[in-house]
């Protein structure tokens, strides 16, 4: 997690499962032998049978010192501020990797943490990095697959 502007505070923001089912995956080990596309494999088998509820937690900065905005590898210490769960994200059961949806999410759509809100503009050096190279890297990546990037609006803009 590295920092966030959040409305007038800094926060870090994270996921956290909510669903029974999810939480009984957690520290599960996956098995060695299971290859490359082990955790790949894990999702699509799961999301082909379940539901999943996570949790949008916010841990707001209150001590600058102890909670750095510049290194995103520090954690930080939850007796200072508690994650507060700010929404649940739901997650229906789906054909989480049909050929449609991994086509269209490795071909067409790009991530960038700098797009978002100027009240939710990323903080810290790893974030400022992250802003010159996610544009290069969907940008490379677009033209070696000779694709226009798009911008879904909707969720039924994407592939089954």
């Amino acid at each position: 997690m590295a920092a966030l502007r959040y409305g007038h505070h800094v926060a870090k923001i994270s996921a956290a499962p909510r669903s029974a089912d999810v939480k009984a995956l957690t520290g599960r080990p996956v098995d060695r032998k299971a290859g490359e596309s082990a955790l790949r494999d894990l999702v699509v088998d799961f999301f082909a049978h379940n539901s999943a509820d996570y949790d949008i937690r916010a841990q707001l900065c209150t001590d600058i010192d102890r909670m750095p905005v510049e290194d995103a590898s520090v954690l930080w210490p939850e007796e200072l501020s508690a994650h507060e769960v700010v929404a649940v994200l739901h997650l229906p059961a789906q054909d989480a990797y049909s050929d449609a949806r991994r086509r269209y999410a490795d071909d067409v759509l790009s991530f960038s943490p700098w797009h978002a809100l100027e009240a939710h503009c990323p903080l810290g050096s790893i974030m400022r990095s992250r802003r010159a190279a996610y544009p290069a890297s969907s940008d490379f990546r677009h033209r070696l697959n000779d694709v226009e990037p798009q911008e879904p609006s909707d969720i039924k803009e994407l592939p089954a």
